[in-house]
């Protein structure tokens, strides 16, 4: 879904549960390497180091060499590339560090990264791609602390090391025809290199070393997301393709600042969203959607959790039926996993008249405390039909649960369970993971 902050939950496996099983990295393998997309139809980029470094064409032939802290600065103009002003030949040119200790790092528009950094033309486009390759174990110490609060319990962050690692291991060649294999952004795993870096996700990290999670020996893609809402979902109700180890399960998220939320919109500004995004149902008239119930849930618009699959709009022009993660997008909800309520406030206060027994002598404003009026539909309504009457101040109420996809780990639900871990059972974590990745196997490879 990281210190409270809204983590990235946002959709982590909507491309890669449709593309190819990658099958892993066999058992007793060093380190693989990966390749890490930081910028794209850039124009200017500057390199440096704490060390010194040399950058080196595609064949190995050196096009210069630098001192520590001193700055290459790359640039294009026009079809040429320029280094420091001097236009170079090379396809790729990749800038190496002379010392290969752990304190040695390069340095891209200030930002400092461990491992090597190359520069390619941007496929297709007029910039200049940056690429940062490093061994996983380094990548994942750039990626953890921006995906899971550092602070939380140990068996909960070296959970999310086994996920992200898995994660990023099934994503080799994800953006190969980029030139690179993830990139450093939500699409994939959030990376900053080492500006993210922290010791307790260092440590989690190394704890965890060389381990991932497997489905018939094969990788998974081990997606995860913030806050479930009380019970994750299937795969295929989310991206269609169902995959036997990202099933519905109980989440223990409820401490999670997502656990409920709610929003407000009348008919007039829903209508208006919509017909901005090029549904033009006119005036709205009613919304179809069946009631969300305790999960497991059978409904054919909701998944097992209760997420909405489909859901209907009816206007004066017609209608319209969108995906829960459609909708979610378009209105910027938590999640798919919420209920709809067509509510008219009640009235703050009322006037009553005032009598005795010479006759009338005016009104009395009164203080009220009545519930909202929730509408009851018509008598030949359906119960998935919440229909708009037209009452003066009437609003449509979403009422919803968790942050994210609700695919995979749930970390705030990670969060709970390592909290009531063993504190002697420094392996716990794999319990976290076999609870939300189902039918797995925690293996290290290397």
């Amino acid at each position: 879904m990281s210190r409270n902050k809204k983590l990235r939950f946002i959709s982590l496996c909507s491309i890669l549960i449709l593309t190819f099983l990658f099958s892993g990295v066999s058992h007793g393998q060093g380190v693989p390497s990966i390749r890490v997309g930081l910028w794209a139809n850039q124009q200017n980029i500057v390199i440096s180091s704490n060390t010194s470094f040399q950058a080196l064409n595609e064949n190995g032939e050196v096009l210069g060499r630098f001192s520590n802290k001193e700055k290459a600065a790359f640039s294009l103009q026009g079809t040429q590339i320029l280094l420091n002003g001097k236009s170079i030949t090379a396809k790729n040119v990749e800038f190496r560090m002379t010392d290969d200790s752990s304190d040695a790092y390069m340095e891209v528009n200030k930002r400092s990264y461990r491992g090597m950094i190359s520069i390619h033309k941007t496929i297709d486009k007029a910039g200049l791609t940056v690429v940062n390759t490093l061994p996983v174990e380094q990548y994942l110490y750039g990626v953890v602390a921006r995906e899971i609060s550092p602070e939380w319990a140990l068996e909960a962050v070296k959970a999310q090391a086994v996920a992200a690692r898995t994660y990023a291991l099934f994503s080799i060649n994800k953006h190969n025809a980029d030139g690179f294999d993830v990139c450093s952004t939500t699409d994939c795993q959030v990376y900053d290199g080492r500006e993210s870096e922290s010791e307790r996700t260092k440590k989690a990290v190394d704890d965890t070393r060389g381990i991932v999670l497997q489905y018939e020996n094969k990788l998974i893609s081990a997606c995860f997301h913030s806050s479930g809402g009380g019970f994750t979902e299937n795969s295929e109700n989310v991206w269609s393709s169902p995959l036997p180890y990202l099933k519905g399960v109980v989440d223990y998220d409820q401490q999670s600042p997502y656990y409920k939320w709610k929003k407000e919109y009348t008919p007039q500004e829903l209508s208006q969203l919509l017909t901005k995004a090029g549904y033009n149902v006119g005036d709205l008239q009613a919304i179809v959607l069946s009631r969300l119930s305790a999960p497991p849930v059978t409904a054919v618009d909701r998944g097992v959790s209760g997420r909405v699959k489909t859901i209907r709009f009816t206007g004066t022009n017609g209608s319209v039926m969108l995906t829960g993660t459609k909708l979610r997008g378009l209105l910027a909800l938590n999640s798919t996993l919420f209920d709809m309520s067509i509510v008219t406030p009640a009235p703050a206060s009322i006037e009553v008249p005032i009598t005795d027994s010479f006759g009338d002598h005016g009104t009395k404003k009164v203080e009220v405390n009545l519930k909202p009026s929730v509408e009851k539909g018509l008598i030949n309504d359906k119960d998935i039909i919440r229909r708009i009457t037209g009452r003066p101040q009437e609003r449509i109420v979403i009422n919803g649960s968790g942050f994210g996809h609700g695919l995979g780990l749930s970390q705030w639900g990670a969060k709970a369970m390592a909290e009531k871990a063993p504190q002697s059972d420094a392996a716990y974590f794999k319990t976290i993971l076999k609870h939300y990745y189902q039918g797995v196997d925690v293996v290290k490879i290397y």
